[in-house]
Order: structure tokens, then sequence, then C-alpha cells
């Protein structure tokens, strides 16, 4: 699979494989993972019931204009499976898979949420889904629902590992009052990392997402504050690891998490910059690039 991007070698999380037993080292299996916002991916169909404002509709050639924005710069990434947050409905997904992705094999998923805007996580992968789970339905402390977007749990086939992509969009900070819920959505996040490993020790689990807030945010403590999370965004040089700009300012605010046993697994990790992307969104995409050591037989 070519890699055209230019990725940082991490020298805090990439390590050589070690040697697998004698007799059972065959191989590897080579996994890249990219999250995404791409910022305000509407139709041009008004999904409201009566239509609304709140729901922006482009003109069918915007469309497919931020379609192909979006498409060039995931082709370029050539990720197995990506993340992708700010997406209207899984239509939108599947033309980028007809059309500026096609070829490469993906397979779309989304589960439509209840965010006021019409915004949600979708799912791009070529890793055969064994499940699909969505968390919508889940109720916050006061009993009102805890997403408006998806926490979208998924468990993926075809690598050498079992795979458990948990994809995550986290409740804004533009108002305060949000700050307590987003506390909250992280710490269910992390439960449903800790349920992920406790049913199968041998997946590999890793969060993917737009969390909405800065590393050291007391909202982000459920899944950072006791560092057996390892923050993967975190080894890279500072003028390099920003994955949001606006207002003037640049920020980390979108993630790759996993346990920090696995943290041996991953090869390299990049923010992805250039034209392309700033031509596509607001966000820049995180990149990360797993090896599986594959072991059979006895």
């Amino acid at each position: 699979m070519p890699r055209s991007l230019a990725f940082i070698l991490l020298a805090l999380l990439a390590c050589a494989p070690s040697p697998a037993p004698s007799g059972s080292a065959v191989g590897a299996s080579s996994v890249r993972f990219v999250t995404w916002n791409v910022h305000d991916l509407f139709d041009e169909i008004d999904q409201l019931t009566p239509p609304s404002d709140a729901d922006t509709v482009l003109a069918p050639a915007e469309v497919e204009a931020k379609l192909q924005r979006v498409g060039d710069v995931l082709r370029r990434l050539d990720a197995d499976a990506v993340v992708l947050q700010e997406v209207e409905n899984l239509e939108l997904l599947e033309r980028l898979t007809h059309g500026p992705l096609a070829g490469l094999g993906y397979e779309a998923a989304l589960a439509e949420g209840r965010d006021p805007r019409g915004i949600d996580v979708g799912l791009l992968t070529r890793l055969p889904i064994e499940a699909y789970r969505s968390h919508l339905a889940e109720r916050d402390a006061r009993g009102g629902f805890l997403w408006a977007r998806d926490l979208a749990e998924v468990r993926l086939g075809g690598a050498a590992r079992p795979v458990v992509l948990i994809g995550a969009h986290l409740v804004s900070r533009l108002d305060p009052a949000n700050d307590a819920r987003r506390e909250e959505q992280a710490a269910r996040a992390r439960q449903v990392m800790e349920v992920a490993r406790a049913g199968d020790r041998d997946a590999f689990i890793l969060l993917l997402g737009d969390l909405n807030d800065l590393p050291g945010s007391p909202s982000l403590a459920p899944l950072l504050g006791d560092r057996a999370i390892a923050d993967l965004g975190a080894v890279l040089d500072l003028a390099q690891a920003w994955t949001w700009t606006g207002g003037g300012s640049q920020e980390r605010i979108d993630y790759a998490l996993l346990f920090r046993e696995d943290a041996g697994t991953i090869t390299a990790v990049a923010v992805a910059g250039g034209a392309d992307v700033a031509a596509a969104s607001d966000h820049r995409p995180l990149v990360v690039d797993v090896w599986f050591p594959t072991r059979s037989g006895p």
C-alpha cells in the first residue's frame, strides 16, 4: 500500500517489533488509521421537517466541490480506517466512496444523531466491519441524552489482531455550560474502552475523534488524568501537533488514544497539513500507523 504522507517517527512510542517466539513469526500487519473533522460536510437537501435554517443547505456544485476536496486528502492519506466528524448523513459518505474515493474499497457507516445542526460521526473502512454499536440511546446523569453525536464503537476484522475503533465528537466548548457534559462524555468513553478491553484482551482498542478541548483540561481528565491511556499526539512537536485553527489560534483538540500497554504497536503518528487540507477543513487530519506482529503455530 503506498504511503505518501511524510510522517513523523515517534521516539517515545515507535519501536522495532519484538521478536516473536521461535517458530511463530510469519510476518506483520500494517494498518493506518485517520481521524478528521471535515467541517460542515452538508448536502443540498434540507433534512429537517419542517425546513429550518438550522440545516445548512449547499448548492449542488458546492457539495460536489466539498466532497472532491475531502476525497483528495483522504486518497492521499490512504488510510485503512477513517473516523470523520461533521458529516451530515450516510448518503454523503457513500457519495465519497463511489466518487472521489472510488476504487479504494471503502465501506461507509454512520448512525444519525440528534445534533441540531445535523452533524454526525461517520466511518470509512476497508477493514471488514464485524460489529457496529451506537451509543446514542445512552442517558446522562440528569436523564437527558448523553450523546447528540454518536460515540461509535466498531469492531473491525482483517488485521492480525481484532480492532475496536471508537469514534467520538464531544460537545463543543463554545458554551462553558457544556464543560460538565463534555467531562461526562469523556468518562463514558473511558468506560467503553475499559469494557472493550475486558471483553477481549487481544483486541487493539483505539479511540479517535474531536474531543473539543485541550490536553490537561478538566473535562478530559477522565480519559487522560491517570496516564493509563496514551495520548499519541502528545509526543509531536508543538509546532506540528495542532489540529484546529480558529479565532487566530492553533489548538490540538483532535486525538488518538489507546491503552499504554499497546503503545509499542505504534510506528508513526503525524498531523497531515498542506494546501489541500486547508482547502477542505479548518481541522487537520491526525494519522496513526500501527504494526501488528503475526503469530502462528506453537
